[in-house]
């Protein structure tokens, strides 16, 4: 499992979104939820629970939201793939006002955690980057953060934007 998001992991339990939006390496194209075994083993059920084409098009789908919580417009197609996973997770709000699910799906907690952030507030702070559309947890004052990293990504853009100015003079 990749371990890269540290230390913009975000705060339990939206960090379980987090860690499965990012079981997917997109920039160097490695997959850690590839097999039935392995999305099994990442969901801590059994593999005749488990339907990895569903749980790819969730995946997909948080990770467009994710954009859009960083600027990029709202995708209609993923809202809609997010709402039809979650028609039949039977979710409800306890007396808490917390997010509940009574469907014995192993992605049901996945979006019941994203439902609750969203409830919170907490969600708008989890975004997916810019560069390289890794999901990390926006920790500044004015929520105005673009990159997973400045190290990495942030500098790869900004040293792009650097050269191509110098190219044009």
């Amino acid at each position: 499992m990749p371990r890269y998001d540290v230390p913009k992991a975000a705060p339990e339990p939206l960090r379980l979104v987090q860690r499965f939006v990012n079981t997917v390496d997109h920039e160097n194209d490695r997959e850690w939820i590839g097999t039935a075994g392995e999305l099994a083993d990442f969901l801590g059920c059994d593999e005749a629970e488990v339907d990895v084409q569903r749980a790819h098009e969730l995946r997909e789908a948080l990770r467009m939201l994710l954009r859009a919580n960083n600027g990029a417009p709202l995708d209609a197609d993923a809202l809609a793939a997010v709402n039809r996973v979650a028609a039949g997770l039977r979710l409800e709000l306890d007396v808490g006002g917390r997010v509940v699910f009574g469907a014995e799906d192993p992605l049901a907690r996945i979006v019941a955690v994203a439902f609750g952030a969203m409830l919170e507030g907490t969600w708008p702070r989890l975004k997916a980057c810019r560069n390289c559309k890794w999901a990390f947890y926006d920790y500044s004052k004015n929520r105005a953060a673009s990159w997973c990293s400045m190290q990495l990504c942030g500098n790869r853009l900004k040293t792009r934007a650097y050269r191509s100015r110098r190219a044009r003079v």
